[in-house]
């Protein structure tokens, strides 16, 4: 165990002991020259990275690439693809990097690409929905031929997708357990030395990377810390005791901002977090109705949240789309004021009438659901409860693991819950997997007949402005059935220190922690 990860380790003693609030923690100061050191809300909970959620994290640590990769300004770059071209409207042709391998040597050929797609596939429901409709196809060794059911003009933009991380499929079969640093056969700058799920990583650099080597004193060695608790988080950026700390809470952001010898990094997320609803709730039926849905999406005051949960941080979403910036047009839709007025005027009409007590009942019932949230977005869940008791609506809110939000999902036993997916890539595809029959993010099972239709129009359309048409409708959609209220994109300040040179704040901040280019003073 490296020096600096036995200071880490007891440091994570020493905030247990004080009464950190059910987080693990860090300290011990950060590492030398050569030696990354990140104290982060959450880590991987497996190493294969065609499970769900498993490849954000391994993409953010340097540890797996896709074909193409989003940039900071929202563009597409070929990463293991040498390059990534339309041929047809319904085809598009891979050509892979000349030489690369996987860690343990294996080639990254046409075959193993295409092997790893249809795996991923086969056990990731988010990634079937990316990859609905294609074919994959080796043409030679390094040369894929993508085609589509259709006309298909973001799919550079899916290949894109941290979902759809290239591993070699001949590693991860044939296990009776986990699979542990051995079995991580990917392809990135960072190889997997040691991991305790959603507690520690630690990483080495991969000296068969297929990037240029680093300059000055690159990064060698790379030690992730999961510590749950924000406060925790938040004192151990205070004290310089990491390199890297992520997501910070909008509490401490005062006292980061005026703390020495680090930098406080954030640019606004491409995600959008949203209170997700259940029409089918066994306890909350009202939520089944189209004008309570739309009632509760006018309440909000976005601005409010957005000062008070994020701390200047993020800012107010009126539509899903909205965190996106290639449509800036979809700020102008959706929730674009705070209109309580509004709100109590579509509950009258739907029958919730406000009582003596202030509280909305109809039939004798009180119109009343439970919001579970999760990761960094506690503050968010107290803000629009308190927003909502203004409004006469009673809302029981939890603070959970996301893994109970999950569990209540599968359940059907859940009335609303937050989450964030990333609004920057396949918008079309996006669009299906939030409101098609299908979607792997239509946590409700809203039944919208005319998404299909409109996501195949922005794919099919004969121009970008017509393409553009299409998936703004499908935005304004959205905010009419409300399958989910849109709040803001998550706030993501990130505290970089002085030493790391190279960090660059990206819409895509949660994948991108790592970089091989950094350089750090000794």
């Amino acid at each position: 165990m490296s020096r600096t990860l036995t200071a880490i380790v007891a440091g994570l003693l020493l905030l247990t002991a004080c009464g950190g609030a059910g987080g693990s923690g860090a300290s011990g100061g950060a590492a030398p020259g050569g030696e990354l050191t990140l104290a982060v809300a959450r880590i991987n909970a497996t190493l294969d990275p065609a499970e769900s959620l498993t490849t954000s994290y391994l993409r953010s640590y340097g540890v797996g690439e896709s074909l193409a990769k989003i940039q900071a300004d929202g563009t597409v770059a070929p990463e293991l693809a040498a390059s990534i071209e339309q041929t047809a409207p319904d085809t598009w042709t891979v050509l892979l990097r000349d030489g690369v391998r996987f860690h343990s040597g294996a080639p990254v050929d046409a075959e193993a690409v295409r092997a790893s797609l249809e795996r991923t596939a086969a056990e990731n429901e988010l990634a079937a929905n990316l990859l609905a409709g294609l074919t994959v196809t080796v043409a030679d060794p390094r040369t894929l031929t993508v085609r589509t059911a259709g006309p298909s003009p973001f799919l550079d933009h899916t290949l894109a997708h941290y979902e759809l991380q290239i591993h070699n499929v001949a590693a991860y079969q044939g296990r009776t357990g986990p699979a542990g640093p051995d079995d991580a056969d990917l392809t990135g700058a960072f190889r997997v030395t040691g991991f305790a799920p959603e507690r520690e990583l630690t990483l080495e650099r991969n000296p068969d990377w297929w990037g240029p080597a680093p300059g000055g004193t690159g990064v060698e060695t790379i030690t992730v810390q999961q510590v749950g608790d924000p406060e925790a988080r938040a004192q151990i950026a205070a004290a310089g005791q990491a390199d890297i700390v992520d997501l910070l809470p909008g509490s401490a952001v005062p006292e980061l901002r005026a703390a020495e010898g680090l930098d406080l990094v954030g640019a606004p997320a491409a995600n959008t977090v949203t209170v997700y609803l259940n029409p089918a709730s066994p306890v909350a039926p009202a939520l089944a109705d189209q004008r309570v849905r739309q009632a509760l999406a006018w309440a909000v005051d976005r601005e409010e949240v957005a000062e008070i949960a994020g701390e200047g941080l993020t800012e107010p979403a009126a539509s899903w789309l909205a965190s996106n910036p290639a449509f800036p047009q979809a700020d102008q839709q959706g929730f674009v004021r705070h209109d309580p007025a509004l709100a109590a005027r579509l509950l009258d009409e739907a029958g919730w009438v406000l009582g003596p007590d202030g509280r909305r009942a109809k039939d004798g019932q009180p119109l009343a659901f439970r919001l579970q949230t999760w990761g960094s977005e506690g503050p968010t869940g107290e803000v629009l409860q308190a927003q909502w008791d203004a409004l006469g609506v009673t809302v029981e809110l939890s603070y959970v693991d996301d893994t109970l939000v999950q569990q209540a999902r599968e359940r059907g036993d859940w009335d609303a819950q937050t989450a964030a997916f990333t609004t920057l890539g396949n918008v079309p595809s996006l669009f299906a997997v939030q409101m098609g029959p299908d979607g792997s993010g239509n946590y409700g099972r809203f039944a919208i007949p005319q998404v299909a239709g409109l996501v195949e129009r922005a794919n099919t359309a004969p121009t970008e402005q017509e393409r553009a048409a299409a998936v703004l409708e499908l935005n304004a959609l959205h905010a009419e059935v409300v399958p989910g209220i849109p709040v803001h994109p998550r706030p993501q300040a990130t505290a970089v220190a002085d030493r790391v040179h190279g960090f660059v704040a990206h819409p895509l901040q949660y994948e991108n922690l790592v970089q091989p280019g950094y350089t750090l003073d000794g």
